[in-house]
């Protein structure tokens, strides 16, 4: 396990001074094959769509991932309840759910994804939404680095389902399963 790297992650809400750094992820390869990948989304298009996203009212939550102090990831989470339209494409209508990208390339392959998901989860998403006790993820069933990070966080396979034509696939974590597993990885 790898309890410095944990301990050195912080998550930072976004800020619009940010937007600069999450377009230039959104831009990257490694991001564009399973994000945004319809189409590159042009900078005022970024910058309205996350501007709004700042308001403390608005029900997605969103962050920056350190490790240190260098910025490393994108993190959002979410009441599913709060978006009918999401909850009834996951058929689900309880919990969170959450997005996250690893933007700077150099941290890719490193085990970050499993980490920033423990230890955001754990200390910041189930928080934030104290009553909730499932979190929901879902990958491209092709995004094989994405899969294996969120498994490796404890988050089992639930179903399989279509978005826009491409094959998701679908997993929860409870609260006390990703609790433990954060606990395991402080412990080393």
């Amino acid at each position: 396990m790898d309890p410095h790297r944990y301990r050195s992650l912080t998550f930072e809400p976004l800020k619009e001074e940010d937007i600069p750094i999450l377009y230039s992820w959104l831009q990257k390869t490694h991001v564009r094959e399973f994000y945004h990948k319809k189409r590159v989304p042009q900078w005022n298009e970024i910058r309205a769509e996350y501007l709004q996203r700042l308001d403390p009212d608005w029900p997605t939550k969103c962050f920056l991932s350190y490790a240190g102090l260098v910025p490393i990831g994108y993190v959002q989470v979410y009441r599913v309840a709060d978006y009918p339209e999401y909850a009834a494409m996951i058929q689900e209508d309880n919990g969170i759910s959450l997005d996250l990208l690893i933007g700077d390339r150099e941290s890719l392959g490193k085990g970050w994804g499993r980490l920033i998901l423990l230890k955001f989860i754990n200390e910041v998403a189930f928080p934030l939404f104290d009553g909730e006790h499932t979190c929901w993820i879902y990958h491209e069933c092709l995004n094989h680095r994405a899969l294996a990070a969120s498994r490796a966080a404890g988050f089992k396979h639930v179903r399989h389902f279509s978005e826009e034509g491409d094959q998701k696939e679908l997993l929860a974590a409870s609260r006390n399963e990703v609790s433990t597993l954060a606990a395991r990885v402080l412990r080393g």
